[in-house]
């Protein structure tokens, strides 16, 4: 009968740890979820800004484009795409 109520009782013990762990698991899932979508907000944000950047490089890029030399209007171009190619690589280092 002792063994049975120690038994009883080691197996109780267990069972509360395992809640206690499980409720800890729970709010850490919480938390992990909660900076997800932060991470994702930020993200679709610096996508968004990414879009306007490169629209208003463009518009900037067709206005001088028309009074510069081949040659100089190469080397932009190839600067500029070096540019975006950087914060493409950056954007995709913020979420692996």
């Amino acid at each position: 009968m002792v063994d049975l109520n120690f038994s009883i009782a080691n197996l109780q013990e267990k069972l509360s740890a395992l809640l206690k762990r499980h409720a800890h698991l729970e709010k850490e899932n919480q938390q992990l979820k909660a900076t997800i979508e932060q991470q994702n907000g930020a993200q679709q944000k610096l996508a968004q800004k990414l879009e306007e950047n490169q629209a208003q490089l463009t518009a900037a890029m067709m206005q001088q484009g028309a009074s510069m030399d081949p040659a100089q209007k190469a080397k932009l171009i190839k600067q500029i795409d070096q540019y975006i190619k950087e914060i493409d690589h950056s954007i995709s280092n913020l979420n692996p």
